[in-house]
């Protein structure tokens, strides 16, 4: 049997109120559209469930006990409806805001830690390069935000020194040509500067032949064999192996990575996050230490 629970609602007015034209205006409904409904009920149970007459409308005896069933359905129903809006009601978003080397290198795993930890919680995260994060994050677009370069007016806290490395495919000898071959992040990336400057002053040729926003796409540039880059070390991926002054590149600064939340003392939750995000740079810097002793080989 298939009855729908708005069959299940009118029948209950009914019985309650006495009368289909009653219930019809307490449902909103025409008087026709009530008595069609139970009719539709009725004949779906197979049994009677009102006596009707002049003076109104009285359950039947398999009607009281189909009343009373029907009462725990919509009970049931409306319980669930009220759950589920107050669910919604707490869930809760939080922006976050990092860059796309360190979306694509940390965020997995921590993210399978928030969604354990807390899965009420909708993460909104927008990858760009630092420089930007900063500036939307003064304007308030972010609660979290994640990056290197923090301008000395943002009140946010230093987490880690990543030092920038000089990387190439693990088989490519490519950084022994005069002419350095240079992938690098677009315009408004601050390490593409960096790398740059470092070039210029240590006064050694080169040539941009890539161009990326994306960190994949600057990856597999130098997967392929055919440039260089360099990479904040703990985003290095085992496909790459690290240069250094041994293969004629100068010696690249160190970048700090700063962690900043406007909410932390005032948004349990939020703050919540920010711990884990302090929490698993910590255990990541561990782990990708003896990997970059591995990359060096």
């Amino acid at each position: 049997m298939k009855w729908s629970l708005d069959q299940l609602r009118t029948f209950i007015y009914v019985a309650d109120l006495g009368g289909f034209s009653r219930a019809g205006e307490r449902l909103f409904l025409a008087q026709s559209t009530v008595s069609w409904q139970v009719q539709q009920l009725e004949r779906q149970i197979g049994a009677q469930l009102l006596y009707r007459s002049h003076n109104g409308v009285t359950l039947t005896e398999k009607g009281y006990a189909f009343y009373l069933r029907a009462q725990k359905v919509i009970t049931a129903n409306n319980e669930a409806e009220r759950w589920l809006a107050q669910s919604c009601a707490d869930r809760q978003t939080i922006r976050f805001a990092t860059t796309d080397c360190y979306a694509s290198c940390l965020l997995p795993s921590l993210l399978e830690h928030w969604k354990g930890q807390f899965p009420n919680v909708q993460v909104s995260l927008d990858c760009s390069f630092s420089t930007d994060i900063w500036r939307r994050y003064k304007n308030g677009e972010f609660d979290i935000a994640l990056a290197q370069h923090c301008p000395s007016e943002i009140n946010a806290e230093p987490v880690r020194v990543e030092p920038l490395e000089w990387v190439c495919a693990r088989s490519s000898l490519v950084w022994k040509q005069g002419t350095l071959p240079v992938a690098l992040f677009e315009y408004g990336c601050p390490d593409r500067e960096i790398i740059l400057n470092s070039l210029k002053g240590a006064s050694r040729e080169y040539s941009v032949e890539f161009e990326t926003y994306s960190y994949g796409g600057l990856v597999a540039a130098v997967e392929s064999g055919a440039v260089v880059s360099a990479l904040p070390k703990s985003t290095i991926p085992p496909t790459l192996r690290q240069l250094d002054s041994q293969h004629g590149l100068p010696r690249l600064p160190s970048l700090n990575v700063n962690l900043a939340s406007p909410k932390t003392s005032s948004d349990h939750i939020c703050s919540q996050l920010y711990d884990a995000i302090v929490m698993h740079l910590a255990e990541h810097e561990q782990g990708s230490t003896t990997k970059g002793q591995e990359l060096l080989q």
